[in-house]
């Protein structure tokens, strides 16, 4: 595991290595990729099977930080924090 900056988590995220930042982290669970902004009620971007998601949902300024600095930089779909958490318990414990 990476203990790294939230300014500098992005490169862990682009390659989907698990780390810890500044109440930020990013695991595997499962086949999925999660990274998490304080804590695992909050989903930001789960990576499932090559497609990148990201919540949707209203972020705080803090959280919404945390999004920018952490997007992968790529193509994500949209979906609300129940949809995450659903796919993150669906999949996640295959």
């Amino acid at each position: 595991m990476v203990k790294t900056s939230n300014r500098n988590a992005r490169a862990s995220v682009q390659a989907r290595n698990v780390f810890d930042a500044s109440n930020t982290f990013g695991r595997m669970v499962g086949p999925l990729y999660v990274v998490y902004s304080y804590g695992e009620h909050w989903p930001l971007f789960v990576h499932d099977n090559g497609v990148w998601y990201e919540n949707e949902d209203r972020y705080s300024v803090t959280t919404s930080k945390h999004r920018s600095q952490l997007h992968p930089l790529l193509e994500t779909e949209p979906r609300s924090v129940t949809w995450l958490k659903n796919r993150i318990r669906e999949v996640g414990n295959l």
